[in-house]
């Protein structure tokens, strides 16, 4: 009877085994994960743009012949932006994140959708295949941009953000469970919210552990992060060199004509974040003591054929491949490399009007509205007689392997959204909700205005 009751035993183990361990795993990885980062400040590293009026578009001759980005006088309202652009190793948080909470419970799927395509440094012609390896994984390259994300992947990437944004807040007035994963704006974009399959995951409308007594529109604080617009990410890129703006970057009253409301669109502009002429000021003029960057290139982009990084003891940006996210600090809000080191997914799909039919009031060109012109006449479809499509995206800002005449904000360029380059990488805004009205106490820290009461 007792070896028929081990062999019982042993086959239960089998049978139930794995179960509970899936659950405990499940149990200390939630804990582990969820309230990992419950005192992160979700602003930390992004830098204010006050809204206001600039000159959007081209402000020197099109070489290219694309004349898409018509000179014109648009107005945005106040957002952040992030400070750097997004790095190698938050973006890998963001993978270790997905595979602890779905790698057991068998949605691999979701995590192999998230990860950068590396071979995108690997070409016919030349030997870049350390890169491939090397690159995302490497911790050489911590606080390198990520590459090789196409548009689709740092939307999800944004929405996890968001949702780690709003995770505390939600857990302080227990409007989630906070044994389970939180996947409110991930989960939805990847139909997972109300997953069966033995995740557990917690959403605010199915949440075992919600406060009945409370609302949960009124505590989901923190506007979503998202890809910067066109119109925002080049009033960022433009903006920050005006001294006007500058100057009155400490008065909420201020905007970015505020001294001059009359001024023209022209003198308004300037054509890249380090200089009001061309290409004066490329180079690092640091006086007094020297820091060894006296002379080098301000930005990271391509000098000319075949030259990267300059020649040996005669370095111009010194970086071949893209440099780290916090080096070419280039405007005086301190945003780095908003031109050259990569080019940046903004949130615009692409089309060569739009400087023509977009509202002149936060223009945005979204999947609502693709075309803009009547359907019997025009229309862009994946390939027929042009390359232009409803999935093509802009980028901008110029990048490693660029001339500098791409690091204009002004240019644009597309490709589609579900594609993905070694020279584009992105960055997060996010709206700045009651900052644009005048005399509000904008400094105020974000914690504060969140929980105080009225």
């Amino acid at each position: 009877m007792n070896f028929i009751n081990s062999i019982l035993l042993f086959f239960a183990v089998l049978l139930i085994g794995p179960n509970l361990l899936s659950s405990n795993n499940n149990k200390a990885i939630s804990n582990n994960i969820v309230l990992a980062a419950k005192t992160e400040d979700p602003y930390a590293e992004t830098i204010l743009m006050r809204g206001g009026t600039f000159a959007m578009g081209m402000n020197q001759e099109s070489v290219m012949g694309d004349w898409n980005n018509s000179l014109r006088r648009v107005t945005v309202s106040s957002f952040r932006i992030d400070k750097y652009e997004v790095s190698n190793k938050k973006y890998r948080t963001y993978i270790h994140w997905l595979e602890k909470i779905f790698t057991p419970i068998g949605r691999d799927s979701i995590v192999t959708a998230a990860l950068p395509d590396t071979s995108v440094w690997k070409t016919d012609l030349s030997y870049n295949d350390p890169m491939v390896d090397g690159y995302f994984r490497a911790s050489a390259f911590n606080d390198y941009p990520v590459v090789g994300v196409t548009w689709e992947q740092a939307n999800n990437f944004c929405r996890w953000r968001t949702d780690r944004a709003n995770e505390n807040t939600l857990l302080k007035y227990k409007l989630i469970d906070p044994q389970n994963p939180y996947v409110g704006k991930m989960g939805i974009a990847n139909n997972i919210a109300d997953s069966s399959n033995g995740g557990g995951f917690a959403t605010a409308a199915t949440s075992t552990n919600i406060n009945r007594g409370k609302n949960l529109d009124d505590y989901i604080m923190i506007p979503d992060f998202r890809l910067p617009t066109e119109a925002e990410w080049e009033y960022a890129a433009k903006v920050a060199s005006q001294k006007n703006y500058i100057s009155n970057f400490n008065n909420p009253r201020a905007g970015s004509n505020s001294s001059h409301p009359n001024a023209s669109v022209v003198s308004s502009d300037s054509p890249f974040p380090w200089s009001n002429n061309g290409n004066d000021g490329i180079r690092n003029s640091t006086s007094g003591k020297k820091n060894g960057k006296q002379g080098m290139f301000v930005a990271n982009f391509k000098n000319g054929s075949g030259d990267y990084m300059g020649m040996v003891g005669y370095s111009n940006d010194g970086a071949g491949f893209p440099s780290k996210v916090n080096t070419f600090l280039q405007n005086g809000l301190g945003l780095y490399n908003i031109s050259g080191n990569v080019n940046e997914w903004v949130a615009d799909i692409y089309r060569p009007m739009n400087s023509v039919d977009m509202d002149d009031f936060n223009p945005y060109r979204g999947n609502n509205v693709l075309d803009g012109d009547d359907n019997n006449v025009s229309s862009y479809e994946t390939g027929g007689n042009t390359l232009i499509s409803n999935k093509s995206r802009v980028y901008k800002g110029g990048g490693w392997k660029d001339r500098p005449y791409w690091l204009n904000p002004g240019t644009r360029r597309y490709l589609d959204q579900d594609k993905s380059s070694s020279t584009i990488g992105f960055r997060c805004a996010i709206s700045a909700f009651g900052v644009d009205g005048p005399g509000l106490d904008n400094e105020k820290p974000w914690w504060k205005r969140i929980f105080s009461k009225n």
